[in-house]
């Protein structure tokens, strides 16, 4: 025997919610493709660069907060070659929004220059500054290494063009604060 239909209806999305909800979705999806995925800066805290001293790798320039900086050996003066793919995996350091040029904490030679796009990435002596993507926590240096975009390494602010060498050590990261001070 063929069943009586309910009594109940389905509930029905209307067509002006469909179509609200779908340019809202196309919206932010727009929006997530064009923002830059884990640049470093372009916040509102100042961009600030400091000396750590990293036991593996001797002194080396890191943010503030204790990541390591980088450099491609592609790059020339104040141009970074480092774009699309590369720059989702080698975030290059912004200056944060509004801010004129970057802080040094203990450290000079610090300069800007304005990206495809505009945004102002930091330099060290002309050099162009990243982070990576798979340094996981403050210290870490896991990218001293040669990719298809090139040779990748950290940065001795004593001699910013020459490679690290490992040293002796545990790996371990102390922060030099800008009064040579030590702070861990």
């Amino acid at each position: 025997m063929p069943k009586a239909p309910s009594s109940r209806t389905s509930p029905r999305i209307s067509r002006q919610s469909l179509t609200t909800f779908a340019v809202l979705a196309t919206g932010a999806a727009l929006l997530s493709a064009m923002a830059p995925s884990g640049v470093s800066g372009a916040s509102s805290t100042p961009t600030t660069i400091a000396v750590s001293q990293n036991t593996t790798w001797g002194p080396t320039l890191t943010l503030k907060n204790g990541d390591t900086l980088y450099r491609l050996t592609a790059d020339s003066k104040n141009t970074s070659v480092c774009t699309a793919k590369c720059a989702t995996i080698w975030f290059p350091v912004l200056l944060a929004k509004g801010q004129k040029k970057p802080v040094g904490d203990g450290v000079s030679s610090l300069g800007s220059f304005t990206r495809t796009g505009g945004a102002k990435q930091v330099t060290y002596a002309g050099i162009p500054l990243y982070t990576f993507s798979k340094d996981k926590k403050p210290g870490q240096v896991t990218g001293n290494v040669k990719n298809s975009w090139g040779q990748w390494y950290s940065i001795n602010p004593k001699s910013p063009t020459t490679p690290p060498k490992k040293s002796s050590g545990s790996g371990g990261t102390t922060t030099t604060t800008a009064g040579g001070g030590i702070a861990y």
